[in-house]
């Protein structure tokens, strides 16, 4: 097994794991966990949303700290974050022991999510990264098809205690031995101003406008992401689907992911970091017109759309920051960029609820906007990425005919 495959292996096996515990364990326990503790399934999902909060604010020291020691260094300190809090919730019995686990568990997503992976794959292959990326995500896109019907399963069976302890012990005993399998990189300096936050400080508060169009892009794609998937069959049903319908849509939705981010593997230039992009942010509002003119008949192909868009968007989080930026404190700059994003798509859900049960319409006409806006920043910046093009082309020129 060459380099790149063992590392994109070990990091997308630890995906699976990563998002099987935490981010798609409210869909399948949030219920039983909350009537164990005696508190309202409202009050386990502000619990849940505060992990997310917690990940989206540590993500710039996580990636500082792989950008200066390397993944190997970093990643088993999220397995063993993920034991300590998943255990915890494992044998809670009130609601503050709850919110200590979903702490840890917030601890550990900060160094096991995708941008902690994404930064251990460029800390290797720097600006050759993209298919490693790629890998990553076709792996954590079997995520929900194996831990939702595991989950069930043993929640069933056993109980929903047994069920948390068995994803904590997935941690120590598989994702940890990977994460300690990842080659050791020797330290690196990083300068204390790579920092977002520090550089606008040193350039006396002129803000990066590329940094911002990347916070805002995918902050509002993470509201798109987010919101829907968790709310996906509640909305459909609200959009006139039958439950047969809705059932099937939920189906659909994992395979799409999963055939999107496949399809990103195509070699050479056809799938560029730019087209990806296009076409995550492009199939969603696609769909919404789609159920604009088709109405139920059309709840079927915006499922695909969405799916397509979600499978695609992990990739371009990684894929396109590289390009613009490349491989110098990718890491600590990849922290600043997805942290609106973080907390967006931790609120998001419990917006778009609100919002689907006061008008359906008005909901997805929300989402189809923000997939338009973010679309205009995405042209933005390709705009940016030509004239970069054209600048770096014409100084080659220059320097070949001093030469």
């Amino acid at each position: 097994m060459t380099k790149g495959s063992s590392i994109t292996v070990r990091l997308g096996v630890g995906q699976i794991i990563t998002w099987g515990s935490s981010f798609y364990l409210p869909a399948i326990l949030a219920v039983p966990i909350s009537a164990s503790l005696g508190i309202s399934t409202q009050d386990f999902f502000w619990a849940f949303t505060l992990s997310l909060l917690v990940s989206g604010f540590l993500g710039p020291q996580v990636g500082r700290a792989i950008d200066r020691l390397g993944g190997r260094a970093v990643l088993p300190f999220g397995s063993i974050a993920f034991f300590a809090g998943l255990s915890l919730l494992s044998v809670s019995t009130n609601q503050v022991m709850l919110i200590l686990a979903w702490l840890l568990i917030g601890i550990g997503g900060s160094m096991g999510n995708y941008d902690s992976a994404f930064a251990t794959a460029v800390s290797f292959f720097g600006n050759k990264s993209n298919r490693v990326i790629a890998g990553i995500t076709v792996f954590a896109g079997f995520s929900s098809t194996i831990s939702w019907p595991l989950t069930s399963y043993l929640e069933q069976t056993i109980g929903w205690q047994q069920a948390v302890f068995f994803w904590a012990l997935m941690h120590l005993v598989i994702a940890l031995p990977l994460n300690l399998g990842i080659p050791r990189t020797e330290p690196k300096e990083v300068p204390t101003t790579t920092g977002p936050i520090r550089k606008i400080i040193k350039n006396r508060f002129r803000f990066d406008v590329l940094l911002v169009l990347f916070a805002v892009m995918f902050a509002l794609e993470g509201f798109i992401v987010s919101s829907v998937n968790t709310t996906l069959p509640f909305l459909l049903g609200e959009l006139g689907a039958s439950s047969e319908v809705a059932l099937l849509a939920a189906t659909i939705l994992g395979p799409s992911q999963v055939l999107a981010r496949v399809l990103i593997l195509v070699p050479g230039k056809i799938m560029t970091p730019m087209r990806v992009a296009a076409l995550s942010i492009a199939a969603h509002p696609i769909g919404v017109v789609l159920i604009w003119i088709f109405g139920v008949n059309a709840l079927i192909p915006f499922v695909i759309l969405h799916g397509i868009g979600v499978g695609l968007n992990p990739f371009i989080r990684g894929s396109l920051p590289l390009l613009f930026f490349g491989t110098e404190g990718f890491g600590q700059r990849q922290g600043y960029i997805m942290m609106l994003s973080k907390m967006v798509s931790a609120l998001s859900p419990s917006l778009l609820t609100l919002l689907v049960l006061a008008n359906v319409q008005s909901a997805i006409g929300l989402t189809f906007a923000m997939g338009v806006l973010a679309m205009g920043l995405l042209v933005w910046l390709g705009a940016i990425h030509r004239v970069r093009n054209k600048a770096a082309l014409d100084a080659s020129a220059a320097s070949s005919l001093e030469g």
